[in-house]
């Protein structure tokens, strides 16, 4: 009988490539880089490499990192037209393990590029991880994005890392400037984005 053909279990060289690139785009807070890629399967899991910095003793920076790590392979995935299903496991026996991305069938690819005047509403709603917010603040003529979560574990930091590379990402497609802030901050907010030039919209007076 004649055997149908499906499609390969395993990723391409090329798509190897796409995954490793858009990890390697992800910024650093707190030096080097923390984290490593495992493609498997339809899969890749992402892990956070121990690193001690006298700048970064509780490793906040190295969960932004990685959580920038997050967001850039699940952007190229999504853009590549993948569905994507993201776990966080929460395993004792591997706690370098962050988070795994899986591929679980074909979708149509969606043209993420936006444009208008409303700028800072853009901004917040580039945010889709679960469990954070994006905050606006006003800062002396410009508008500061506070990054936060309800929790202070691993996964709130990491997610909070994936939220603040989506605003990124998204203020650059803007061509807007950002300065990215680490402290001091408010408790549960991990990090800050401002955005020079650029306010909140004033109510009608």
């Amino acid at each position: 009988m004649r055997r149908t053909r499906t499609e390969a279990p395993e990723w391409s060289p090329s798509e190897v490539d796409l995954l490793v690139r858009a990890a390697r785009s992800a910024p650093t807070y707190g030096g080097g880089h923390p984290w490593v890629l495992e493609p498997h399967g339809r899969a890749v899991a992402l892990y956070e490499l121990p690193h001690h910095s006298f700048h970064d003793r509780l490793g906040i920076g190295r969960l932004l990192t990685c959580g920038g790590v997050l967001h850039n392979v699940h952007a190229a995935l999504r853009r590549a037209g993948w569905r994507v299903e993201v776990s966080l496991p929460a395993d004792a026996a591997r706690p370098d393990l962050l988070a795994v991305l899986t591929a679980v069938g074909r979708q149509a690819v969606e043209d993420q590029r936006t444009s208008g005047p409303a700028e800072l509403a853009l901004l917040v709603a580039a945010n889709h991880w679960e469990g954070t917010r994006v905050r606006p603040v006003d800062t002396d003529g410009s508008v500061t994005l506070l990054v936060s979560t309800d929790g202070d574990s691993s996964r709130d930091v990491l997610l909070a890392g994936a939220a603040l590379e989506a605003v990124r990402l998204k203020a650059r497609e803007l061509g807007l400037s950002t300065t990215v802030g680490r402290g001091p901050l408010p408790a549960h907010v991990w990090a800050s984005l401002t955005v020079p030039g650029l306010s909140e919209p004033r109510p009608p007076g």
